[in-house]
């Protein structure tokens, strides 16, 4: 009879500070698969025993194998009824995933992302200038989280107009979807049936006026719910996941000053610090799986049926594949992180503009800002009810221009 784990994965208080590496990298001493017991009583969490699998090559492999993990019921610990509800990208696998990745993908490709470089630059140094002028601000609202969501707008041709609100429910969005921020299901329904009504006010308007964006050529393609939840997935997994691996690496690039000067005096050691960045944060905790078939994953016999969670963070920590994993390294190279999945079909389809925004951001702030501390960071804590926000919520820091 496999043994239950002896520590409780779901409880918020661990998460407090960010990821409980410590807890994880015990697991990983223990072994590469763990039996976690049922949980009762805490929203959003199975009620049924599932397992975590925590170590990299284990993840890698069972995050690219969706005949024996499927996506259906979504990424969350528990299977979220929303997202079976209709045609949504990260609950689908193949071939159905494959027909609406590739609409998707057209408008996310390296190539894409190369011609975007230069809108990237110009919002950044936009973004950066505007909170450098005031002297003191929060780097998670004023920048990291302005850079991507304003990227995102533009990407979708949200009008500038509009953007101050979408933003702010966007991240509002993401404050009621925790249950441990106080807020209630009746308000969480209320923000997300306002933003798919943006969605569908988006979509009518792209489809009478069209203009060369992405949202107007989806909406020649996708319809109905399969848009209004890629506005969801777009706006919070193409910000919150940025907003985190920037204000991570950056707190990250403070703490060893000799590295920040390193990436002042070599600015093309902006690539792979955006990586390591990425892998340092590990923005998304994990990705919820259900077995189809039984099978031994690391000497563990999971039972088709089984929920099964890949811990990112706890991956990119492995000390038998990363070498000093507990070191922030802006040379590290090759970094095989698993931050956007590992490869396979549910390879992150942002991966490329997250890379990039990360690199153009760090990159810029390195060459032409000071930045110190103005108070310690405050953590976002709730507990991992979601894949993601459980990061720094809060940064206050002093940044003038050179």
């Amino acid at each position: 009879m496999t043994e239950l784990l002896d520590v409780d994965l779901t409880d918020p208080q661990l998460y407090t500070q960010g990821f409980p590496h410590d807890v994880f990298t015990e697991l990983r001493h223990r072994g590469a698969v763990h039996r976690h017991a049922a949980v009762e009583g805490r929203p959003a969490i199975p009620s049924i025993p599932f397992w975590s699998i925590v170590t990299h090559p284990e993840v890698q492999q069972a995050n690219r194998d969706w005949q024996t993990f499927a996506a259906a019921g979504g990424p969350m610990m528990d299977a979220d009824p929303l997202l079976n509800a209709g045609r949504v990208i990260v609950a689908l696998d193949p071939p159905e995933q494959a027909q609406l990745r590739r609409t998707i993908t057209s408008e996310f490709t390296p190539r894409m992302i190369g011609r975007l470089e230069q809108l990237i630059a110009t919002r950044t140094r936009n973004i950066l200038a505007t909170a450098a002028a005031g002297g003191t601000c929060d780097f998670v609202s004023d920048i990291a989280y302005q850079v991507p969501m304003h990227l995102i707008a533009d990407i979708v041709g949200i009008p500038e107009s509009d953007r101050g609100w979408v933003f702010e429910r966007t991240d509002l969005l993401l404050k009621t979807g925790n249950p441990y921020n106080g807020y209630t299901d009746e308000e969480r329904l209320a923000v997300q049936a306002e933003l798919f009504d943006y969605a569908q006010r988006l979509t009518a308007d792209k489809r009478a006026n069209p203009t060369d964006d992405v949202w107007t050529k989806l909406a020649g393609q996708l319809d109905g719910f399969e848009l209004e939840m890629f506005f969801l997935i777009l706006a919070i997994a193409g910000s919150e996941t940025t907003r985190n691996a920037l204000t991570q690496g950056l707190v990250a690039l403070l703490d060893d000053p000799d590295q920040f000067d390193q990436l002042r005096a070599e600015p093309a050691l902006a690539v792979t610090a955006a990586d390591e960045a990425i892998r340092w944060s590990s923005p998304v905790l994990f990705f919820g799986r259900t077995a189809t078939r039984d099978v031994t994953v690391g000497g563990q016999d999971i039972t088709a049926g089984d929920r099964v969670l890949f811990w990112y963070p706890s991956a990119n920590r492995d000390e038998n594949v990363f070498e000093a994993p507990f070191r922030f390294d802006i040379h590290r190279s090759p970094n095989p992180h698993v931050s956007f999945g590992g490869g396979g079909v549910h390879y992150c389809l942002g991966a490329n503009l997250a890379r990039k925004e990360v690199q153009v951001v760090l990159g810029t702030v390195a060459a032409g800002y000071d930045v110190e501390l103005a108070g310690p960071p405050v953590w976002a804590g709730g507990g991992p009810v979601h894949n993601v926000g459980i990061g720094i919520d809060s940064l206050p820091v002093r940044i003038t221009a050179r």
